[in-house]
């Protein structure tokens, strides 16, 4: 215990001995800090927090953007060219100067430069025009995609309804030859001289109930043949497509004219997947802080002059640490030995 307090004493001297290393190192730590925070430029920041945000006017087709596709593309440096471009301002300054992350479900975009505020407001502003049009842009794309998905389906039912009125059209031809064939046969029986020209009797009666019988069934059957008639004549092309059927084929043309109106407006002017949440906000100037410039030059400073005492000490191969002792005092001599 009594060496290793004697030890430390001994670092103490040793540090004591080196304190005007240790100020002086300690003295220009704190001048740099001093000179190097005083002549930082100044700084503004711009900055905006989005969010992606899905809309009914969407085409079924888009598929939003995420979070990080968003933060990936508002740093392309193509969308960056673009939005400088014309700008009173240097492009290279931009991709180091902007900076966007991710804040849960919402995206921070800031921009932090020595660039004067009105053009920092500017360039920030084309960025976010730059990437609502890329975005705008992709949505075009989705609705012209779900566009020509919709001629396709349009095309299918079209083609459905054409082959039930083809049906419908044989069918009616058939049931017309079928009234039309009747009606003949009704007429022959009608004016049949032999029928015509029977006479009172037991024979003549049952042939008279036969051909009474022959004409019910002729107008039954021609009955069937008009009432079939009148039904394409009201149903159309649901005669032969069934109720269900064409009401589903007409509903879904219906909703395709729906669906390629609202696609066309949107082709007329795309929204944009990502709203504005927090709108643009400038802050400045900006400057660092004295203070903890000062505070961390002074515990480096410190640190540094502490290795540049035992380093020097090192270097001047002073004696052991145990020899000090012995010379603490200029004054002290050391007595011969004596001898007997």
């Amino acid at each position: 215990m009594d060496e290793y307090e004697v030890d430390l004493r001994e670092y103490v001297c040793i540090l004591w001995r080196g304190k005007w290393i240790l100020v002086g190192v300690v003295a220009v730590a704190v001048a740099l800090a001093v000179v190097l925070t005083l002549r930082a430029p100044t700084q503004y920041r711009a900055e905006a927090l989005l969010a992606v945000a899905g809309s009914a006017e969407m085409p079924t087709a888009y598929t939003p953007p995420t979070v990080q596709w968003v933060i990936e593309r508002v740093q392309d440096p193509q969308l960056l060219s673009r939005a400088v471009r014309g700008a009173a301002v240097s492009p290279e300054w931009l991709p180091a100067a902007l900076t966007a992350k991710a804040q849960g479900a919402f995206i921070q975009l800031a921009a932090q430069s020595t660039v004067a505020p009105a053009e920092l407001a500017e360039v920030f502003n084309r960025v976010l025009t730059a990437l609502h049009e890329d975005l705008r842009a992709g949505v075009a794309e989705a609705a012209t995609s779900r566009l020509a998905e919709l001629g396709s389906e349009r095309a299918a039912l079209q083609s459905r309804r054409a082959a039930w009125d083809e049906e419908l059209h044989r069918v009616r031809e058939a049931t017309v030859a079928t009234r039309d064939r009747l009606r003949a046969e009704i007429s022959r029986v009608q004016h049949d001289p032999a029928q015509l020209g029977l006479s009172v009797g037991a024979d003549v009666t049952v042939r008279g109930y036969l051909v009474q019988k022959e004409l019910d069934v002729l107008y039954s059957r021609l009955q069937v043949a008009e009432v079939a008639l009148d039904e394409m004549d009201r149903l159309g092309s649901a005669y032969v497509a069934g109720i269900a059927g064409w009401a589903g084929l007409v509903t879904g043309l219906v909703a395709l004219d729906e669906e390629e109106a609202a696609l066309r407006e949107v082709l007329v002017a795309p929204p944009s997947p990502i709203t504005t949440v927090r709108g643009l906000a400038l802050s400045g100037p900006l400057k660092p802080s004295l203070k903890m410039n000062l505070a961390v030059a002074g515990v480096l400073g410190l640190f540094l002059g502490v290795l540049l005492v035992f380093f020097v000490r090192g270097m001047r191969r002073d004696p052991a640490p145990g020899a000090d002792r012995l010379t603490l005092s200029p004054n002290t001599e050391s007595s011969p030995p004596r001898q007997e």
